[in-house]
């Protein structure tokens, strides 16, 4: 399989795992993301921009282990220009305004997505995206009609991360395509299941064989885990573990840190204000630091606040949907400090022998922005299956 903006290697290890596919090569432009992917995965990393790839480097790399094509080939497009957490202006309707783009345009990462998918002809072809992303009809529409004429049947659906054992209430779009394929199209991916059926995974029971960390003392980045019976999931990210590392958090300043130990667990700051849990004293406006005055929160900054912002997780519930923790400000359900990095990664299945490098802000950054592989396996078990029949079938008519 080929992984386009593969990011840190989150859609990759998930097909890895699910027995059916193997990563043979990635494109990734981020140094430090592709250190993390090629680390862990032990697949060649491009380092270079999806535009300017050619399909013969992708396939040269393929011949040089063996296979003369591709199976499948996955990715997920840059999702900030339709993300809801992004009120900063780089929507598409503003990236389009900046860079005088009229309606007709193509947006340019998921029509090199596509150039790439047609060029290799692979017998399936996997995108994901954020929900803002299947809104914009535009670039939707205009992605599935291609891949149609490329010769794929195609499905989507929107698939939720909690119904598929992962610690996190995340819901993000698939997008599957497939060549050869003369059944129902809904089948290509797997469906959320009934809600009587789903068995969640708990903050409790992601996180709460990792050591106990305070905003003072974040932690080295080596340690044990805690004497207590893990869970079947807590065994399931400890698989291949026996040393703990990077359960390491961002350090905040005290003031900051001062406010977590009024905001309860399944609150956000502004919340506990309007409810009176955070005294006067604790929201005072400016600080000092090394003799420079730094602006913090008041009363009117409250009011504008993004409630995703500020959160403390709900400790028996599943997780908020793992943004940048740092950025995010978010909170640990017992502990008054920011979650780890180790904390942030389990709670999106990522298993503790998997790195991330580069900086605290980057790693952070990398889990925020990766595919859950749990949720991920569940996908490629579904390909995978249906590549299978397809195959068998083949075969039975030759």
């Amino acid at each position: 399989m080929a992984d386009l903006y593969a990011g840190p290697g989150g859609l990759s290890l998930g097909f890895k795992w699910s027995g059916f596919f193997q990563p043979i090569v990635a494109v990734e432009n981020n140094e430090r993301v592709a250190e993390t992917y090629e680390k862990n995965l032990n697949a060649r990393v491009i380092k270079k921009n999806v535009a300017s790839v050619r399909p013969e480097e992708l396939l040269k790399i393929a011949k040089k282990q063996g296979f003369n094509s591709f199976d499948i080939v996955v990715g997920g497009p840059p999702c900030r220009a339709f993300t809801s957490a992004n009120t900063g202006g780089t929507k598409w309707e503003k990236i389009r305004r900046k860079t005088k783009m009229d309606t007709v345009c193509e947006h340019p990462d998921w029509y090199n997505f596509w150039k790439v998918v047609d060029a290799l002809k692979p017998h399936a072809v996997i995108a994901e995206n954020v929900m803002g992303f299947r809104s914009r009809n535009d670039i939707f529409s205009k992605f599935i009609r291609r891949l149609k004429i490329s010769g794929y049947a195609i499905c989507y659906h929107k698939l939720n991360a909690e119904y598929f054992g992962v610690p996190q209430r995340r819901k993000r779009i698939f997008v599957a395509g497939i060549k050869n394929w003369t059944r129902e199209e809904e089948m290509l991916l797997p469906k959320n299941p009934p809600e009587a059926t789903i068995k969640r995974v708990s903050v409790r029971q992601a996180i709460s064989d990792l050591p106990e960390l305070s905003n003072e003392s974040p932690a080295p980045y080596v340690s044990r885990y805690r004497r207590r019976r893990p869970t079947s999931y807590q065994l399931l990210m400890r698989r291949g573990s026996e040393i703990l590392y990077d359960h390491i958090a961002h350090r905040v300043h005290s003031t900051m840190a001062e406010r977590f130990q009024y905001i309860p667990q399944g609150y956000n700051l502004r919340k506990a204000w309007v409810e009176g849990k955070i005294p006067e004293s604790a929201m005072r406006s400016e600080y000092c630091v090394n003799g420079r005055v730094i602006k913090g929160f008041s009363k009117n900054t409250l009011k504008n606040m993004h409630s995703n912002i500020y959160r403390r997780l709900r400790l028996d519930d599943v997780s908020y949907t793992i943004t940048h923790v740092r950025k995010a400000v978010l909170i640990h359900p017992l502990q008054d400090r920011l979650l780890s990095i180790r904390e942030a990664a389990r709670l999106q299945s990522f298993p503790d022998w998997f790195r991330f490098s580069g900086s605290l802000n980057q790693q952070y950054q990398q889990i925020a922005n990766a595919v859950p592989p749990l949720l991920a396996e569940a996908v490629a078990k579904k390909i995978g299956e249906l590549l299978m029949h397809i195959s068998r079938s083949r075969e039975s008519n030759d």
